[in-house]
């Protein structure tokens, strides 16, 4: 007995140690200058220290993130919980479409110092004691990384366990296997972005699965529901590109006035969303305003303002959605020769939304 108390005891000091709440008082000056240097509009909620570096938690517009910095102030990353209800169309899609019979455990969006943000999910099979996978998303909804079984597999053996006359022959077959073809994930430490970042730093006992995503030559294979649905809805316009965005296809196009038009197609023909560029002359003063008062020293890029088709609304019930603008922004940092891309969300009413969710929030570009 004593030696369990001790055990619990010791877990409870390890914790404490790694997230050790301080006063503001505690904070270096500098660490309190890297966080107001990275973020301008937020609102403090307190200061923690972990795994080495200083975590400040904050709110921004109703978001709570952990910032965490070094020492020095330098920023290394920001994580957000986002709750399920809220991740991006193609994330949820991509999980309910290919892991029947698991759940969503965990759900992040992850800002990071090098542009290469993305969205975190923890998933595992329903039912207490399940191995937990790692499933790691562009901020465009597109998978790039994972260590979850392979979806063919996963809804083969769902369809097994749903019928009981198949249980025996799938029995069989998992008898043949020496594992799943994930691995499971080791979960703990918060550090996982620099891990991710450099595959030397990966943990040992958790296999992490690059899939390359190398860049496509050749004009994807469209198909004619699609094409079809196109012609019906823009006569006589040709399509500059298209794109295939997860399951679904874009079409870059110019209407007859020379506006640049994108669509986004389901493949069963169904318009999605279209994405309109707005004219500098017809640039929203709301918006231009805010920007002069959130990020004086950038520049902008463009903004496009982004419909979602009433037909395909009408599909959508567990999420509301309405009409936006999307903005981007370059600005140059110091000490770099590089410079940042700022990529920002804002409602119908040219209401700040905040960082944009459907797209990268910030990626270096070589000037």
């Amino acid at each position: 007995m004593r030696k369990i108390l001790l055990i619990i005891i010791l877990f409870a000091c390890t914790l404490s140690l790694q997230a050790q709440k301080l006063r503001l008082s505690d904070i270096p000056q500098e660490v309190r200058m890297g966080l107001q240097n990275t973020y301008t509009d937020y609102k403090l909620l307190g200061w923690y220290f972990e795994t080495g570096q200083y975590v400040a938690e904050i709110d921004i517009d109703n978001r709570i993130g952990r910032v965490f910095l070094t020492a020095n102030g330098n920023w290394q990353f920001t994580i957000f919980n986002v709750p399920e209800q809220e991740l991006p169309t193609l994330v949820a899609n991509y999980f309910i479409n290919n892991y029947p019979g698991y759940r969503i455990k965990k759900s992040e969006y992850v800002e990071d110092y090098g542009g290469d943000n993305y969205y975190r999910l923890i998933i595992s099979m329903k039912g207490v004691g399940q191995t937990e996978y790692e499933m790691i998303f562009d901020t465009r909804g597109k998978m790039i990384k994972t260590n979850a079984p392979d979806p063919d597999f996963v809804k083969k053996d769902y369809i097994a366990r749903l019928n009981p006359e198949d249980i025996e022959r799938q029995q069989k077959k998992m008898a043949e296997r020496t594992a799943l073809p994930g691995t499971g994930l080791e979960i703990g430490d918060e550090n996982y972005v620099a891990a991710n970042k450099d595959p030397k730093n990966s943990g040992k006992k958790g296999r992490k699965v690059d899939i390359e995503t190398p860049e496509i030559n050749e004009t994807p294979k469209i198909p004619e529901t699609v094409t079809k649905a196109f012609a019906k809805k823009y006569p006589r316009i040709e399509v500059d590109e298209w794109k295939k965005e997860g399951e679904n296809y874009k079409a870059y196009f110019k209407n007859r006035q020379g506006t640049e038009l994108e669509t986004l197609f389901m493949p069963d023909g169904m318009v999605m969303s279209t994405t309109t560029s707005v004219a500098p002359s017809r640039y929203p003063r709301i918006i231009l305003k805010d920007l002069d008062q959130r990020y004086p020293n950038a520049k902008l890029s463009f903004i496009q303002k982004v419909d979602y088709d009433t037909k395909y609304k009408r599909t959508i019930t567990d999420r509301k959605l309405e009409q936006y603008f999307y903005v981007e922004l370059t600005e140059k940092i110091k000490g770099r020769k590089d410079v940042k891309t700022i990529k920002l969300l804002y409602d119908k009413s040219f209401k700040f939304q905040g960082l944009a969710g459907a797209a990268d929030d910030y990626e270096y570009d070589e000037e």
